[in-house]
């Protein structure tokens, strides 16, 4: 899935963020084929840590401070649409697929097949 939870441009273009994505997506597959395995998933953790950070970034944006009401918000005024900084922030973030981030499923394709 590309363009999911704040990844969204409200200030800036989609396709920056979409493109950075992909070369992110580019470099897990490479990862896969490189390792000889099946998939990765995000630690739990990791997905925590880097959510808390999102939120606690979005705070300090036009679009939660100050009262600001937009179709932006959930009906917990957190803002889950727009990436909070600028887009070389999120493309750095990005720059290189992070295995350490993820469980590995590194069953070889072969045993997979077998099942």
């Amino acid at each position: 899935m590309l363009l999911g939870p704040n990844t969204g441009g409200g200030h800036t273009s989609v396709v920056l963020m979409s493109e950075a994505q992909l070369a992110y997506v580019r470099d897990a597959v490479g990862f896969l084929r490189r390792h000889g395995a099946q998939a990765v998933d995000v630690r739990h953790e990791v997905m925590e840590r880097y959510h808390a950070t999102v939120q606690h970034r979005m705070r300090r944006t036009v679009w939660v401070r100050g009262g600001c009401r937009s179709w932006y918000l959930d009906e917990h005024g957190r803002n889950t649409t727009l990436w909070p900084s600028f887009v070389s922030g999120f493309r750095r973030r990005t720059a290189r697929f992070d295995r350490y981030a993820y469980r590995v499923d590194a069953r070889p394709r072969q045993a997979q097949e077998a099942r």
